[in-house]
């Protein structure tokens, strides 16, 4: 990574609340999506359906944008841009340690039987925030 996350970032990231996961669709367009998060070591981990618009666009094209509004202060927020790529999640464990992030013992309320996961690993070229 070639910006450091600053300390208070780091606190921002681990925290529960909802970021906005920005690809590029396929037009060329910004596809912003909510999505919960976990941070693990230097990298941002979504979990996403198989096939859903954010995993197709970052097959596609890596490049994304990443951020978070801390909710206790609206004028504090982290960017994160970087290089994405998509791995195949069969055992849904990346779903799992997300949602547990948010107090849920495991995802699988949030998926119907048989559904596929995919990992969204984001490292980070650039932070940004105040």
């Amino acid at each position: 990574m070639s910006t450091p996350l600053s300390d208070q970032h780091r606190t921002l990231l681990n925290s529960a609340v909802t970021g906005t996961l920005v690809t590029i669709g396929p037009d060329g367009s910004p596809h912003a999506a909510p999505v919960w998060f976990l941070m693990d070591e230097e990298t941002i981990i979504v979990s996403t359906r198989t096939n859903s618009q954010k995993h197709r666009n970052v097959v596609r094209d890596g490049r994304v944008s990443f951020s978070v509004i801390d909710p206790a202060n609206p004028m504090s927020y982290v960017e994160v841009r970087g290089l994405a790529v998509a791995d195949d999640d069969p055992t849904c464990a990346a779903r799992d340690r997300v949602v547990q992030k948010h107090g849920f013992a495991d995802g699988s309320a949030f998926d119907r039987p048989g559904t596929s996961r995919v990992r969204i690993t984001v490292t980070p070229t650039r932070v940004l925030g105040r």
